[in-house]
């Protein structure tokens, strides 16, 4: 018997992955990079790796976490570090392999089966992913990172966290729209070193 269980969704995927200007020698290098930043990221939230799974995406990953994992954590810890890290690697990267993120964080229901997770909520957190919305954010930003929030999401933020720095964007997906709430990631420089 299949339970529904509650998760949080955290998805990055790397822009441009593919270009002609990177072989396949970059992507791995890429790949590895988004790897260790993430994993700085959730080991600085405190988050043990039994409470999460890395589903790979080829040119991203998507995390799906459960207990003690929370929105404040990724909030305030997970997510400035991952940007802090990425910050670092993309100083010292070449111009062609510097590495900018769409990330996208949900919560919901998801139910698991033999061959991984199913249901409306990680489906919806992949389309905010890819949605053309963020895609356009991301290209008209100059921050390495911009974050797709979904409304579920930010209502459970916490009141001290960067809620006020989201923007409303109505996102259209698949097979719905849907409000979403957007916003760049600037490093602290002091978790940049």
């Amino acid at each position: 018997m299949h339970q529904q269980v509650s998760r949080i969704f955290f998805g990055i995927d790397i822009a441009g992955f593919n270009r002609a200007d990177r072989s396949d020698l970059v992507g791995i290098v890429m790949r590895r990079t988004i790897y260790d930043a993430l994993q700085r990221g959730l080991d600085s939230a405190e988050i043990p790796p039994e409470c999460y799974e890395l589903l790979d995406r080829g040119d991203g990953i998507m995390t799906v976490l459960g207990p003690p994992a929370d929105i404040a954590g990724l909030v305030r810890t997970a997510v400035p570090t991952l940007a802090a890290a990425l910050h670092a690697y993309n100083k010292l990267a070449h111009q062609a392999h510097r590495i900018r993120l769409r990330a996208t964080l949900h919560c919901g229901q998801v139910v698991r089966d033999a061959h991984g997770y199913t249901g409306r909520d990680i489906s919806h957190a992949f389309r905010l992913l890819d949605s053309p919305e963020l895609r356009t954010a991301l290209a008209e930003s100059k921050a390495d990172m911009v974050v797709a929030v979904s409304d579920t999401v930010r209502r459970l933020m916490p009141a001290d966290s960067a809620r006020h720095a989201l923007a409303p964007v109505h996102v259209t997906t698949k097979e719905s729209s849907a409000q979403a709430w957007f916003t760049e990631v600037t490093p602290d420089p002091a978790l940049s070193r």
